[in-house]
């Protein structure tokens, strides 16, 4: 059982439409969040996304924050390497004691990372965990085919702002 406003075959942008009372705001912070300048690159960032919404049980969001960070940075697997430490943080921030937390904080220090990158992991976690219970809410389901052709970075670049934008005209 979904909202009676959402069809079947829905995607996020439908959803904040059919509900823009914050909508509009949401959108603007992830703009930031996911596109602002900081230590983190866009593509790491929707890896980190992708991260978060597999351990959200979202595979709406899986699949675009995937192909996102592989539009931004190539192979998500070899983001998600570099980004182990932080990837090791996100996971203990959404399902970890204190303990582990602490751990997974020192560990992203010792291996190279500095505050900024890890409260910018801190963003991404808590932003997605918000959107993707919206996602699931709205039971939106994971696409069967990859776009053809990919949007390509500059397609994406903005791309929070935009559908901003369009909710913001309704």
């Amino acid at each position: 059982m979904t909202f009676s406003s959402i069809a079947e075959g829905s995607n996020l942008s439908d959803v904040l439409k059919a509900f823009p009372a914050n909508s509009e705001r949401l959108l603007l912070l992830a703009e930031g969040v996911m596109g602002g300048p900081g230590e983190l690159s866009r593509g790491e960032r929707e890896a980190i996304a992708a991260m978060v919404s597999k351990l959200n049980d979202t595979g709406y969001c899986v699949f675009y924050h995937t192909l996102f960070s592989e539009v931004f940075s190539g192979p998500v697997e070899v983001t998600v390497r570099k980004l182990d430490p932080l990837m090791t943080y996100a996971r203990s921030l959404c399902q970890g004691t204190e303990e582990e937390l602490a751990a997974a904080f020192q560990k992203a220090l010792d291996a190279g990372w500095n505050e900024q990158a890890i409260y910018e992991v801190v963003e991404v976690c808590g932003l997605f965990n918000y959107i993707n219970g919206i996602a699931r809410a709205a039971h939106l389901k994971r696409p069967q085919s990859r776009p053809n052709p990919l949007p390509t970075s500059d397609d994406l670049r903005g791309s929070y702002k935009t559908m901003a934008e369009g909710i913001s005209q309704k």
